[in-house]
């Protein structure tokens, strides 16, 4: 398949090793992004249009299955094929997670080349037709860098201004802690319909 033509697989765990395994197995043949901060990934996925989504379930400030609720949620992502790949091993969790919509759930450990066979199948399956990706790979990456420079940025701004002894006050505190709490809020908005 041609470069820009590729499938895009987004990855999404707290385990650092665990997306490394993923990435390893699964960039020769596809385009992969790994994420390991779960609440970006509703930024991260207009920017980056993944065709298959690998969702851990148990990660810090919202759990894989509630990002898949929330996908299935909006019409824009309802149809995301998404492989859950996770420690829960239960009957329960594994049924939930199929209810919820995932279209495959494998179990950690897991076994790369079975995770690559996995993926192949689920794209042998999916029509050839495809919507078209606004952004190529490298405006992707470029926009994705930008994102990150822009918010390191605020933050630095922020700290730096308190850590100066003129703006030290208390209502700059405050400030501040309430432009924290505003982004966190704008960012759960992101979730809704």
């Amino acid at each position: 398949m041609p470069q820009e033509n590729r499938w895009r697989i987004l990855a999404i765990d707290d385990h650092e090793d665990t997306l490394e395994v993923i990435r390893m197995t699964l960039c020769e043949e596809y385009d992969v992004l790994t994420l390991k901060e779960p609440m970006q990934v509703y930024d991260i996925i207009n920017i980056f249009e993944p065709d298959l989504l690998i969702l851990d379930i148990m990660m810090p400030k919202i759990t894989g299955f509630q990002i898949l609720d929330l996908l299935q949620k909006n019409p824009a992502y309802k149809d995301l094929p998404v492989i859950i790949l996770s420690a829960k091993d239960t009957t329960r969790e594994i049924k939930y997670g199929y209810k919820l919509g995932a279209r495959l759930y494998l179990t950690k450990p897991f076994d790369p080349g079975r995770l690559l066979r996995n993926v192949e199948l689920l794209f042998e399956h999916t029509p050839p037709v495809r919507k078209s990706k606004e952004f190529n790979i490298k405006q992707v990456l470029l926009q994705l860098q930008l994102k990150k420079s822009y918010e390191t940025g605020v933050m630095n701004i922020s700290s730096s201004l308190l850590e100066t002894e003129e703006m030290e006050t208390e209502d700059m505190k405050k400030a501040v802690e309430e432009a924290k709490r505003r982004q966190n809020i704008r960012d759960s908005d992101k979730w809704r319909d």
